[in-house]
């Protein structure tokens, strides 16, 4: 069973990978005003951030009242303007808040090292980014799979991070589904703002 899981997971990678290879190059987008409304909420809720109703692009995540808060910037869809990262060389957790005075410490798992990402929103620090939201994605996962380009052959994860990635999928409606979330340190990984390509 378990190798035909591994089997399944491969796949499931593969063809992942084709489809994002129609185009050779994908590029960042600060614009979030590609998301839906309801797609909106469905972040801020997931995220913790908190945007002024008479102006969506102030937003912010933490605690405002005691002054331990993260400015924020929301990103655009991670289907039609995807902002890709990629997680450096040591595995990471995932947080559901961002770092301030009091939080839970919840985790949502833990990703491997040099997992592909979409980045979801940004925390900073006056202009410094200081915290990432991200989104695991379901493809390019090995040796080889580093810096700004996808695998050419990507391989079945770890088995020690394949708990968290287990539901991560491509999905028809939505673009990915069941694919873990949550806040990173910015040291922890690297944003590729030029956008992202497919070695020839």
């Amino acid at each position: 069973m378990t190798t035909l899981k591994k089997s399944l997971y491969g796949i499931t990678i593969a063809l992942s990978v084709m489809s994002l290879s129609s185009s050779p190059i994908w590029a960042a987008s600060s614009n979030s005003g590609d998301l839906s409304a309801e797609e909106r909420t469905e972040l801020q809720q997931a995220a913790g951030i908190t945007c002024d109703t008479s102006k969506s692009d102030a937003c912010t995540a933490g605690n405002v009242e005691s002054g331990d808060f993260y400015n924020v910037r929301i990103y655009g869809s991670c289907i039609n303007a995807p902002y890709y990262g990629r997680i450096n060389d040591k595995s990471i957790t995932l947080r559901k808040g961002v770092a301030t005075t009091g939080t839970d410490g919840k985790t949502e798992g833990t990703l491997a090292p040099n997992q592909l990402v979409c980045i979801k929103a940004v925390a900073q620090v006056n202009v410094t980014d200081t915290e990432y939201y991200v989104m695991a994605l379901p493809m390019d996962y090995g040796p080889e799979c580093k810096d700004e380009e996808l695998c050419k052959k990507p391989q079945p994860l770890p088995k020690e991070h394949q708990s968290t990635m287990a539901k991560c999928q491509n999905d028809s409606q939505k673009g990915y589904a069941g694919c873990p979330q949550g806040w990173v340190f910015a040291s922890e990984m690297e944003a590729y703002s030029n956008g992202l390509s497919f070695p020839q």
